[in-house]
């Protein structure tokens, strides 16, 4: 008889939908060019995350202004995007830069890609039968050795060997846009999501999430929200 035992861990794969909102009273009519300000992230390998959405809304029909423009218009007005945005200097950028919203975010979270080691154990058992030998005289007087069943010897063994797996990716983000003239947040989204790199994970998130924008804002130009 055979016997085997396989120890394994189970990971989640994250792919629910990306949580948003949007205003049902504004006005997407008037959203013609988005400017798309610098992600706050606090690991350096998402440096550059922003481009990732850039490149969703072109895909998406949207115009963007383009990222080399926005960082020049910044630097020469001594603006700072990296924390909270006040009315004033959103309005300031929407005039400068000739836009009518500001698309910002945030890398909330991030768990890297890493290996993980399992052993796995396959458990044998085997049974062979024993006999018990005795020695006994016949009739004659000849001498002779008789074999008698005396049971079962079993024997247990087991062999453990390492595989390895690959644990994704894990990146979530957050996401809003923000209207020029009054700073209101016209849409606000979150997401998580894996890949087989971080740059995966938020490139899935960003085409996610944007995705879910355009067919709201489609939806919102139709009075059907």
């Amino acid at each position: 008889m055979r016997k085997i035992y396989i120890f394994a861990l189970c990971f989640l794969v994250l792919a629910c939908a990306p949580k948003t909102y949007i205003s049902k009273s504004y006005d997407f009519n008037n959203l013609k060019r988005i400017g798309v300000l610098a992600f706050s992230s606090p690991e350096d390998a998402f440096s550059g995350a922003e481009n990732l959405f850039t490149k969703s809304l072109i895909k998406y029909g949207y115009t963007v202004v383009e990222r080399a423009q926005i960082e020049e218009v910044l630097k020469e007005h001594n603006l700072s995007t990296t924390s909270y945005l006040s009315p004033a200097v959103t309005r300031r950028l929407g005039r400068v830069l000739g836009v009518d919203v500001l698309l910002t975010g945030e890398i909330t979270s991030y768990m890297p890609e890493s290996k993980q080691l399992v052993y796995n154990m396959t458990k044998r058992s085997s049974s062979e039968p024993v006999f018990a030998k005795e020695v006994v005289k016949d009739t004659e007087g000849n001498v002779k050795v008789k074999s008698t069943y005396a049971g079962q010897q079993y024997t247990n063994s087991k062999d453990v060997y390492p595989v390895e797996y690959t644990i994704y990716a894990q990146v979530g983000v957050v996401a809003k846009m923000i209207d020029v003239d009054t700073a209101e947040i016209i849409w606000v989204g979150d997401d998580t999501k894996e890949g087989v790199s971080g740059l995966d994970a938020l490139s899935s998130s960003a085409n996610a999430l944007i995705k879910n924008f355009d067919k709201k804002v489609r939806k919102a130009k139709q009075g059907k929200l």
